[in-house]
């Protein structure tokens, strides 16, 4: 029987070895990791929108007063109207809901939110707007659900969200959420590009 086969244990060498091969797998998975990260903050911030507009159609349904909901680029305002005898126009901020930190001037945001079905080509001014209460009459970025689940006018709305961390070709780069207006079935499973 060898020396070497007494003692149990490693040479420096076959430590080394190992360490360099450890190093080698984390200078190559960190930048997957954080790929992967920033596309999940865009799947997540969907989801989160999402389940806003849900939980704002439940609210609308369960307090039998229209809930509305304001939306900005990172962040969402629900607010409750009302109903008689209060004074018209009487509401109540219910939640705020903030969105992913800015990284600089890139973040996770809100682009737009339409009616009209088309696909925005810019982001839309209106969504960094400063935070306001809503009023009588509807603003360009407030979805109002009725007591009924649906929208007000029965107007079907998409809200489109951008990665801007990501570039626009990036699978998770632009997300649609989507509330029909009859019904105000939300779905947030719809993929766009948006520049």
């Amino acid at each position: 029987m060898s020396t070497r086969d007494k003692e149990a244990g490693f040479t420096l060498t076959e430590v080394m070895v190992v360490v360099v091969i450890l190093s080698l797998l984390a200078a190559i998975s960190t930048p997957l990791f954080t790929r992967d990260n920033n596309a999940r903050r865009g799947r997540d911030w969907a989801k989160v929108v999402a389940q806003t507009l849900q939980r704002a159609r439940f609210q609308a349904m369960g307090d039998r007063a229209n809930i509305h909901v304001l939306l900005y680029r990172t962040r969402m305002d629900l607010y409750r109207e009302e109903p008689p005898p209060a004074a018209s126009g009487t509401f109540t901020l219910l939640s705020s809901i903030n969105g992913p930190t800015a990284d600089a001037t890139a973040t996770v945001a809100i682009w737009d939110a339409r009616t009209d079905g088309t696909i925005p080509t810019g982001k839309n001014a209106l969504m960094s707007a400063a935070p306001a209460a809503p009023t009588t009459t509807p603003a360009a970025n407030e979805i109002i659900f009725t007591s009924l689940g649906g929208t007000l006018n029965n107007s079907n709305w998409q809200v489109f969200i951008r990665n801007e961390i990501l570039p626009s070709a990036h699978p998770d780069a632009s997300f649609s959420v989507t509330v029909g207006g009859l019904t105000g079935f939300i779905s947030s499973r719809n993929k766009v590009t948006l520049p």
